[in-house]
């Protein structure tokens, strides 16, 4: 056991050596997280301004105003109609909301009018609009039951503003009526959410595939060792094979274990990744995928002759695999074709398992299938790579 640790410490020295090598493997993938991450999370977003505009200054005016800053989205700004035509015809605004003159009297006799301005080049605008007539039909409808109330009331014994009051209650803290909206996409897929998006989707995806680059780095190490022929010397080493093989794969493992580590970290503690949902589960299937990218690179390592060879294909191979296992989108997205052949690779089982775990909060039962088959992945690429790789 001391000489497998002696020997796995010794790849890890190698690669902390190499300042360009640590660099690519580890902080190009927090770069690349951090980026991604803040573009899809919507890292620093700002609310969209919305210009406010009360020329009725009654209490149902009010209740417009209200209603749109409700909306965590808006940014509400009260200004006048001539300085909200002016700021949208330069350009410093894209929509104003007016509420006209005699909109309170109107509303009551039933038939009130809300005004949106808005700039014909601003898609964002439309978002405006659609709250807008949200809150009309609100109030319609506050307005219409009111009505009818007071109509059939006796004359005076009901006052319109009172009964209005009392059906717009109703929509608190929920609408009577809501719509849900959901994606159906064709996937075997099952979760509390069908896609995983934003800065979880951009942590596991590159989480996922840097970890192909650092296995395929380390070793590359062993070719190099090879080349060197320090390889063929530790062969007269009172270690066999066996052992020289176990340390060497124990330090890739480690390395990519390290790297996913900080990771996960980033992915959490900068963006809220919920990777600590289940941290067994995570283990699991982070652990599992480890030790089957380790075996595919031990696996090519084995097939190819030299480290330049192997520097050539590890980027063709590392991105080959992301691609097909949905690091850079969702496999759900994709044909039923190309989800049974993300099945094929081991890069497709660590997504589905880490999204299922960590997008979906499925617990530990979604990660047991997934580290099953990374394990027997493993198996079979470790002993493949061991059997034909050679120390000259």
């Amino acid at each position: 056991m001391q000489k497998i640790l002696a020997l796995a410490w010794l790849n890890i020295l190698q690669l902390l050596r190499n300042p360009a090598e640590l660099m690519g493997s580890i902080g190009l993938p927090i770069l690349l997280t951090m980026l991604f991450g803040s573009a899809y999370g919507g890292a620093g977003e700002q609310p969209m301004q919305v210009l406010f505009v009360d020329q009725d200054v009654s209490v149902y005016s009010a209740d417009v105003g209200e209603l749109l800053d409700a909306e965590p989205s808006f940014e509400i700004k009260e200004t006048d109609r001539q300085e909200a035509e002016k700021l949208i015809s330069e350009g410093d605004a894209s929509v104003a909301v007016i509420v006209p003159a005699g909109f309170g009297e109107d509303l009551e006799a039933g038939s009130a009018e809300i005004e949106v301005l808005r700039d014909p080049a601003s898609e964002a605008a439309f978002a405006v609009q659609s709250v807008v007539v949200g809150i009309a039909s609100r109030m319609s409808g506050n307005a219409a039951a009111a009505g009818i109330v007071v109509k059939a009331a006796p004359t005076g014994a009901t006052d319109f503003e009172a009964v209005y009051r009392t059906a717009d209650a109703a929509w608190e803290p929920e609408p009577p009526i809501s719509a849900e909206g959901q994606v159906v996409v064709a996937s075997e897929v099952r979760g509390e959410e069908v896609l995983a998006s934003g800065a979880t989707l951009s942590s596991i995806g590159f989480t996922v595939w840097f970890i192909l680059f650092m296995t395929f780095g380390g070793a590359g190490g062993i070719l190099e060792e090879r080349e060197q022929g320090t390889l063929r010397r530790l062969l007269v080493t009172p270690a066999n094979k066996g052992t020289l093989m176990t340390g060497k794969v124990s330090g890739i493992a480690a390395t990519a274990s390290f790297q996913a580590l900080i990771l996960v970290v980033v992915g959490a503690v900068m963006f809220g990744v919920p990777w600590g949902n289940d941290p067994l589960a995570v283990a699991m299937v982070l652990g599992s995928y480890v030790l089957a990218a380790t075996g595919l690179a031990v696996l090519v390592s084995a097939l190819v002759r030299t480290r330049d060879q192997m520097s050539g294909l590890s980027p063709i191979f590392a991105t080959g695999l992301a691609m097909l296992g949905g690091c850079l989108w969702p496999i759900e997205v994709v044909g039923p074709f190309m989800q049974m052949v993300a099945k094929l690779t081991p890069t497709g089982w660590a997504v589905m398992g880490l999204t299922d775990v960590v997008a979906r909060n499925q617990g530990i039962e979604a990660a047991v299938v997934p580290t099953i088959v990374l394990l027997g992945f493993a198996a079979v690429t470790l002993g493949l790579g061991v059997r034909f790789l050679k120390f000259e």
